[in-house]
Parts: structure tokens; sequence; C-alpha cells
């Protein structure tokens, strides 16, 4: 599968959604958006120190959303002959509701002006040969340098698609894309010695792209999994955490993020309703969301609907100064229109959310983190709950590390609570050093203060 084929299969689609709308029409269903998601990978895998399988995937899924009288109908389905009928039946779910809300409408056509391409026609000269390379030489590097590192499951994959929607609105939009990505899971074992699972993921637009992030990746992984092995419980203390890249989302903003989250806030269960122009984390705190940066690997000039996305400012120096919403719930909050942040794919009705979060970078250096006065906890990544409604969250720290006196000792056992929106406030310092997460989102890493970390101590 190549360019061209896709290319052509795209503008087939583009008449035949366009031909079943009219029709639709005709036929007195006024409102109807067809979401066609088209994806062709090829894949190896590793499991257990090896490699266990290769296989390619062909899969064209199509949303179809059909609102009728200020009610919704909603059904998925891959049979191309079929869609009419699958357009009936949304038609009939809908009229079969029995609480119509009349904000309930398919947005209007309007303008994209970010047009992306992400599809390196070199990826077109390469297949399941490469993949198998590419695991094989992370066995190679895992045999070399990580032999104590146990690889549960590996994966490597070449995929190539494209996405299209269009709506009786006049919403026309669609994007092509390629990438090369591989993930890997494990756990450091020496004897009867197990440490704590990890993971690590990178992906690209190119071949050299990507190999430069993945070698990166694997070492990253191989580091925090022997790292893990010998870890020790430690004593309880009062404290400061420090949070790599990875960990900033997981740990607490997170739940933060999903607080501005336009269906949160209409129902009530946002902590964040009513505070826009406020002041709700620390000074040092800024986050943007860009889904424009041709760089990037999420980036997209449009969202679940078919709206334009843009640069957006969530918070600048700890004001908040935005919320994320589609159609419907932009229309609950009084607002004409969405901000392009309708998030979801063929397989679910638009949700609201963030693209492509940024954080501004500090101005510390992140070495300096390792160098604090007293006990730091390093923070790799936490199992345990978290509320989103109040933004409690509690569990076993993975892959922590105690900075004590310039040393860096892997800990286990330990456990740490807190509060997201609390923590906002708790930042004393951020790095102008980062990562690009998932090659979509720069973070930095952030040094949290007054924390208590509940460990133990050996007999």
């Amino acid at each position: 599968m190549d360019r061209g084929s896709i290319e052509k299969r795209l503008n087939d689609q583009k008449d035949l959604l366009t031909h079943l709308i009219q029709k639709a029409k005709s036929n007195g269903i006024e409102q109807v958006e067809i979401y066609s998601s088209y994806g062709f990978s090829e894949d190896v895998s590793l499991e257990k120190n090896d490699l266990n399988n290769c296989t390619a995937t062909e899969e064209n899924m199509f949303g179809i959303r059909v609102i009728h009288e200020g009610n919704q109908g909603f059904l998925i389905s891959n049979h191309i002959p079929s869609l009419y009928t699958s357009i009936e039946e949304a038609f009939q779910l809908a009229k079969s509701q029995s609480t119509p809300d009349l904000d309930l409408t398919l947005p209007d056509v309007r303008p994209i002006t970010n047009q992306f391409n992400t599809y390196d026609p070199s990826l077109d000269s390469m297949g399941i040969e490469d993949l198998v390379s590419y695991a094989k030489e992370a066995l190679g590097w895992r045999n070399d340098l990580y032999g104590k590192v146990n690889i549960d499951s590996g994966d490597f994959s070449l995929s190539k698609g494209y996405k299209l929607i269009v709506s009786s609105k006049g919403v026309m939009a669609h994007e092509l894309g390629a990438e090369l990505s591989a993930s890997v899971m494990g756990m450091g074992v020496d004897g009867e010695l197990v440490g704590s699972f990890d993971y690590d993921s990178a992906s690209g637009f190119n071949k050299e792209q990507f190999q430069s992030l993945w070698k990166k990746a694997f070492h990253n992984f191989g580091d925090k999994c022997m790292g893990a092995l010998y870890a020790k419980p430690t004593a309880s203390f009062q404290g400061k955490v420090l949070l790599p890249p990875e960990a900033v989302y997981s740990f607490f903003l997170g739940l933060f993020v999903g607080s501005l989250n336009g269906t949160s806030l209409r129902k009530g269960k946002s902590k964040m309703e009513g505070k826009l122009g406020e002041k709700v984390a620390s000074s040092l705190l800024s986050l943007f969301d860009d889904p424009t940066n041709i760089g990037f690997m999420g980036s997209t000039g449009f969202d679940r609907e078919g709206m334009p996305t843009s640069v957006k400012k969530v918070l600048s120096n700890g004001v908040l100064e935005s919320y994320f919403y589609n159609t419907y719930e932009a229309k609950k909050a009084g607002l004409p229109i969405s901000n392009g942040c309708a998030t979801g794919g063929a397989q679910s009705l638009p949700g609201c959310g963030p693209k492509q979060l940024q954080i501004v970078p500090g101005t510390s250096s992140k070495d300096e983190f390792f160098k604090q006065p007293g006990k730091t906890l390093f923070v790799n990544r936490i199992s345990g709950t978290k509320d989103g409604a109040s933004g409690d969250f509690s569990g076993v720290v993975k892959g922590g590390y105690l900075l004590e006196g310039g040393e860096k000792i892997p800990v286990r056992e330990v456990q740490i609570v807190g509060n997201a929106f609390d923590a906002l406030h708790q930042i004393e310092a951020i790095s102008k050093e980062g990562e690009l997460l998932g090659e979509s989102s720069f973070v930095p890493y952030m040094l949290l203060d007054g924390f208590t970390v509940t460990g133990v101590t050996e007999d």
C-alpha cells in the first residue's frame, strides 16, 4: 500500500460519502455526519525476549451520526456496501429518543486554514523486513547492555492512512499520514529478584527521525528497568517530589486538564467551573494547546467535528484562560461556536479536550533538582487511584528514587497521597529542559514541595 493507492481510495470515498449524504437529505434525513478512519499497518511484535509475530492489517471504520429534532443516533460500521442502511438505522435511533435537546446540532462549515501532510513518501519503500531489522536491533541492545531486563512485549509498526469527515452541513475535511513507531514493556529480573514494570515508545515521520528517537527511548526503558531492580524500602518523610516529563501529566496535571472538559463543567463535576480569569495554579505554570505545529506527530488542521483547530492559551502564569468545547458543549455554555476541541474518532461521538498541550519551560536547570538539600522523591510513575471530580490521587511509586546528599537511591514500597488541584500551587520550580512526549507535547521537569511520602524500613 503506497501513497498513490491511499489517495485514490480517499478520493473515491469522498465521492461516495458525499453521494450517500445527498441521498439521505433527499429522503428527509437532514443532519448526517460520517467520520471515516482508514489505516493500513505492518507490524512485528516481541515477546519474552524474542521475535513473536509479523502481521499486516487493513481497517476502515465509519462513525455515522444522525441528528433529528434534537435527538441523536450513532452507529459504527466497517462495511462500505451497507453504509446507507447504517445511516437509516442511525436515523431510526435518533427518532426513537424521547429527550430532545435543541442545542444538539451538527456544526456549520467553517474554513480550515491549516493543511497538514505528514506522509513522507520514503516510507513507501519500507516494509516488514525493515521492522524485523529494528526488532533484532532492539534485542541486540537488550543482550549487550541490559541482560537482566526481560522484554515482556514490544511492537514495531509502519502505519499509513487517512481521516475524513463529511457532513450534510457542508463540512469536508481530510488528512493523510504515515509513521514508524515502536514500543517496549518489561522489567528487570535477577534470579528471584523482580523489579517493577516499565514502558517506553517512540514514533517518527521518517526513518531517520524514528531511529534516533527509538534508540533514546529503548535505552531510557532499559535504564529505568535496571534502576527499579535493586530498589530498597525507605523511611517516611515530608518534603519534595521531582517529576520527570513522563510523570507530569500522569501524576497530577492530567486530572486538572480533565476538569477543563466542557462536559464535566456542564455536569457540575469540575472544580474549575466559573474560574476563567482566576489564578488557579502557581505563577510558574503556563500551558497552551497547539495542534498547528507541523513538526509534531499529532498536529491536525481540524477536530472530530471538522472544525478548525488553533493555538489556545490554557494557563498564563497560573491564570486560567480557556476551557475545551465541542459544538454541543459550546452551545450549552452559551457560546456561538466551539473552539475546535472536539475529540475522538470514527468509533466514538465527539468529546471535549486538548489536542497537543505544551508546557512553557521554566528557568531552572534540571540538574539543580537532583542536588536539593534534604530528601526528594523522584517519581517515575504511580500505580494507584485518581478521582477526576475531587482531584484526589494515591498510589505506590514505581521506579522511583530517593535523592539525598547527591545520591540517587532506587526505592520501593513508597506511597504518596495528594490532590491535583492543591499540587498546582505546590510547584517550586520548572526546568528549562524537557522532553517532547509522543513527539507532540513539550513537557519539562517539575519540582513540587509539601508532600507526605509514606515508606517503610526493613527489619
